[in-house]
């Protein structure tokens, strides 16, 4: 009995071997897929044979397939931008090279946007103070805010807004409030000099702003010293600080260099009104006898023109009409640039103050002029010069190139009567709030577009 079983075992093991031979058989096939539309091969398939993940296909759109069992196989077919796909391998062209399977793109909805301009971004804001003016520079961006006007002010200064309980606020680039101090006394605003750090002009006094450790702290000054020996310089270049004697009761001016060094002055232009000048002369043939005597000997003292005195004594620039002369000067890379509006002309000067030609501004003509709003913007991180324009309200800004003198494309500030105005670093900063609201005033920011 034993010995039977002894040799049945080899046959019953020869049986089981030769079935999980066959059950172990393994089949294959290659397979290459294209897009539908294009025949173009698709790479990156996620491919899956009777369920088993089979990886996927590579940049000619191939793979081969494997799979245990016989000729019959389930096939799916995935892709993010194809509409999945499920076939079985074809039995007649098995051996015909590559199987080729063609998948259809997929339709993607998206939902419906609306493209347009970014809102414009607020920079400060404070339930408690209105922002009055606002400077930026390589520290942050300043604020002078302030909780009440002043309403009544000397006759002399009755055009002008005069601040009162004032505190100078300074944020960081990111725009955080990282210091501040009350300023002593009533204020105009704030004010540059030609590194444009910032000053605060008072009524009495004018400011320089310094640091203690993290405080600011105010340094006071004289305001003759402010309008005589700062405002009117306004920009370097190497070895020159450069500026203006403009007097806005005067209708002619000359931009200077002055060299520290040396302690010398050059004169880099006069730019003439010469129509006003005519009027401002005038005035002394309408002097009487004593005031004429008067001002010839005021001419006498002061090494002037008689003329020139009459048309101070009369005070020729209140009158409604005048009109005071804007001619800036701007630094723009190698060249100075004088904006002389009289002429209506971009006059060039290199570093040496030599001419270098001139072209014609392009806002002279009606369509553009009668909107300008007489201000020329300049951004100091850029160097770019910009005009601006102002219509019912609306704001728009306007590249100036500098060697052509054409105009950029206009940038539209998004909320209407913006003040304080200013161009930094390809970004538009300015004050408002909405007309009618109870919110104080705020400074915004917009970035312009790039074109």
């Amino acid at each position: 009995m034993v010995r039977c079983l002894a040799r049945a075992v080899p046959v019953v093991v020869l049986v089981l071997f030769g079935q999980v031979e066959a059950a172990a058989q393994q089949s294959e096939r290659e397979v290459q897929v294209l897009d539908s539309l294009s025949e173009h091969p698709v790479p990156d398939v996620e491919i899956t044979v009777n369920g088993m993940p089979q990886g996927s296909t590579d940049r000619e759109g191939k793979a081969q397939l494997r799979w245990h069992g016989g000729a019959s196989a389930t096939v799916r077919f995935a892709h993010v931008s194809y509409r999945p796909l499920e076939v079985r391998i074809p039995e007649a062209s098995r051996e015909e090279g590559p199987w080729m399977v063609h998948i259809v793109p997929r339709d993607i909805h998206l939902m419906p946007i609306t493209v347009g301009r970014a809102e414009p971004e607020i920079i400060y804001q404070r339930p408690d103070l209105h922002a009055a003016d606002l400077l930026i520079n390589d520290e942050g961006l300043w604020v002078l805010a302030y909780e009440h006007p002043r309403m009544l002010r000397a006759e002399g200064d009755a055009s002008k807004e005069i601040l009162r309980d004032v505190r100078l606020v300074l944020l960081d680039t990111a725009y955080h409030e990282v210091a501040s101090c009350p300023v002593p006394e009533d204020v105009f605003g704030l004010r540059h000099d030609l590194r444009n750090a910032v000053v605060i002009e008072g009524t009495r006094h004018a400011f320089g702003v310094g640091h203690i450790g993290d405080d600011l702290v105010l340094a006071p000054f004289g305001l003759e010293e402010l309008r005589h020996a700062v405002l009117p310089w306004t920009d370097t270049i190497p070895h020159w600080i450069v500026g203006s004697n403009a007097n806005a009761s005067y209708p002619a001016l000359d931009h200077l260099a002055f060299d520290p060094l040396n302690d010398s002055t050059r004169k880099i232009c006069s730019v003439v009104d010469t129509f006003m000048m005519d009027l401002f002369r005038s005035e002394y043939k309408y002097l009487k006898g004593p005031e004429k005597v008067a001002a010839m000997n005021l001419a006498a003292d002061l090494g002037v023109e008689k003329e020139v005195v009459a048309g101070y004594m009369t005070s020729f620039s209140r009158n409604v009409w005048y009109k005071p002369l804007y001619a800036p000067l701007f630094v723009v890379g190698d060249t100075l640039l004088v904006f002389d509006h009289v002429r209506w002309r971009i006059r060039k000067f290199d570093r040496s103050f030599e001419g270098a030609g001139e072209v014609a501004l392009p806002y002279q003509a009606k369509s553009e002029g009668r909107y300008w709003s007489g201000n020329l913007l300049q951004d100091r991180a850029t160097q770019q010069v910009h005009a601006v324009f102002q219509r019912n309200g609306t704001v728009w800004l306007r590249s100036i190139d500098p060697v052509t003198g054409a105009l950029g494309g206009p940038f539209r500030l998004a909320n209407s009567y913006p003040e304080r105005v200013q161009v930094h670093a390809g970004r538009v900063y300015y004050i408002w709030r909405p007309y009618g609201s109870l919110q104080k005033r705020t400074v915004y920011r917009e970035q312009m577009e790039r074109r």
